[in-house]
């Protein structure tokens, strides 16, 4: 097995892929520096593994279960976040008939598995119109939309771009060009890993598989 590709967190996800798609609360607390070692598992990572993981700030987004979303009431599970918009025609549906795969792959154990889409275009994706979305892929798929403030604290902790392009008389008005990556939050609510577009599916189920064994080892112990 090769060893896991690695990022400095100094220079965490410096070359992002963006995906040219065509056609509120604040953050609770402030992030502090990181001083734990990786995880047992992560030199078994497939992914890009953040070395070491980066410590997130703990905001809080409207989410389409009807609650508040914040990372702190996922620890102890996996968390695989995408940042995308509903008007995206390709990157994003793409990205999630892959995710719906992996999830689906994982059967029982997907219960400890939350997939997350963070709107970058909370103007016209409402919360209504982010459940539509989500739940066509799976009914188990989080929706959460942020205010502005909210959403440039995650892309400078994650590292993604989402720059707004004008396309004058279309019928979209304007589209984004973003980071088109999945990146996986760990049990202990650390950012661990990152997959570029194109990861196979089966990259991600046997990296969220061996991170579920571990926390059902832990549990067991």
């Amino acid at each position: 097995m090769s060893c896991p590709r690695r990022f400095l967190a100094s220079i965490i996800l410096p070359a992002v892929f963006l995906a040219a798609c065509s056609t509120s609360p604040a953050a609770t607390s402030a992030p502090t520096p990181t001083v734990s070692s990786l995880a047992p598992y992560a030199s078994q990572l497939r992914g890009a593994v953040i070395d070491p993981p980066r410590t997130l700030t703990n905001v809080e987004l409207a989410a389409t279960t009807g609650d508040t979303f914040r990372l702190s009431d996922y620890r102890g599970d996996v968390v695989l976040m995408y940042f995308g918009y509903r008007s995206c025609p390709d990157f994003c549906p793409t990205t999630f008939a892959e995710l719906k795969q992996v999830y689906e792959a994982l059967g029982e154990p997907a219960d400890r598995l939350k997939i997350v889409f963070v709107t970058i275009d909370p103007e016209r994706d409402t919360l209504d119109l982010l459940t539509l979305y989500t739940q066509a892929f799976h009914p188990d798929f989080i929706g959460v939309r942020g205010e502005n403030d909210v959403l440039q604290t995650m892309y400078r902790e994650f590292g993604v771009v989402a720059n707004r392009r004008e396309v004058g008389s279309s019928a979209m008005s304007y589209l984004f060009d973003h980071t088109a990556s999945i990146f996986l939050i760990g049990p202990d609510g650390r950012l661990e890993a990152q997959y570029l577009y194109g990861t196979s599916p089966q990259v991600l189920i046997h990296d969220v598989e061996l991170i579920l064994e571990s926390i059902n080892e832990a549990d067991q112990t």
